[in-house]
């Protein structure tokens, strides 16, 4: 509480994002329970408004229309993080519903930009390895379509929920839609390096997901892939960005330009 002595605004950001944790219980602990510790703290120390960071993957994979704000979730939750994000969520609405604090939740898709590291970065990583030639594998298939968006974009999706959301509402910080064929194509053009990629089907991810799994598990280390995040992934993950267009005012940078400032920040670029 004493954090928060003559704080007006907080964003509540961190969380426990790893792909893999010996005990479920840890990203409910982190996400959830210590979401509802960080607001009492705030509002007892008197903060007035709150930004909370959640995630759109809590929406789910479009299996039946492009995923909004306002859409159902299709599928079960993937794995303990999405599901204790939800729980999360959960506890945002109820400190705005039984406390009366002004709380609104943003939820970014796959953010990537210069700069960006540790497992959540997921996408900057792909990025950086293949422009260094170790990266030639298409998961699942090149018409997947996933949502990417720049890390500037989400910066200024927080500022601006915290100037302009409405209190108990959720804004997905949406990019751009493309599918894995698009995505390379274009990462290529921007590099100006052209590899020949390989399509790895499911059941050739959900192996090596096993196999590496069992080898961490034997050297005592932490898996950087697991089955429930290879199944996460071969599924569209199409999503509007329209209500944090049009109700927040924010401003996309165009995927190109995006995946050129990154790309530059590796030290690689066309023109190199």
């Amino acid at each position: 509480e004493e954090a928060f002595n003559g704080c007006e605004q907080l964003y509540h950001m961190a969380a426990c994002a790893t792909v893999w944790e010996r005990q479920s219980e840890t990203y409910f602990n982190t996400n959830a329970h210590g979401t509802d510790h960080v607001l009492h703290a705030a509002k007892a120390a008197g903060v007035e408004r709150v930004v909370v960071t959640s995630s759109g993957g809590v929406m789910g994979p479009s299996v039946t229309d492009v995923v909004t704000e306002t859409k159902p979730r299709d599928l079960n939750y993937f794995n303990a993080y999405e599901a204790s994000k939800a729980a999360a969520d959960l506890v945002v609405l109820r400190h705005v519903i039984e406390e009366g604090m002004h709380a609104v939740l943003v939820s970014p898709t796959r953010v990537f930009g210069p700069y960006i590291w540790g497992e959540p970065a997921s996408v900057s990583l792909m990025i950086k390895r293949y422009i260094n030639g170790n990266w030639r594998l298409i998961p699942g298939g090149r018409h997947w379509k996933g949502n990417y968006v720049d890390v500037q974009d989400v910066v200024q999706g927080h500022i601006l929920a915290m100037k302009k959301g409405r209190s108990g509402s959720n804004y997905v910080l949406a990019g751009h839609n493309m599918t894995y064929g698009e995505f390379f194509e274009t990462l290529s053009i921007v590099s100006g390096q052209r590899y020949r990629m390989v399509v790895a089907p499911i059941w050739l991810q959900m192996a090596f997901a096993r196999l590496h799994a069992a080898f961490a598990k034997l050297r005592g280390r932490r898996p950087d892939l697991t089955t429930e995040w290879v199944r996460r992934g071969n599924y569209h993950w199409e999503v509007s960005p329209a209500r944090s267009i049009e109700e927040l005012g924010v401003e996309l940078t165009s995927f190109a330009d995006s995946l050129s400032r990154t790309v530059e920040s590796f030290g690689h670029s066309q023109m190199s």
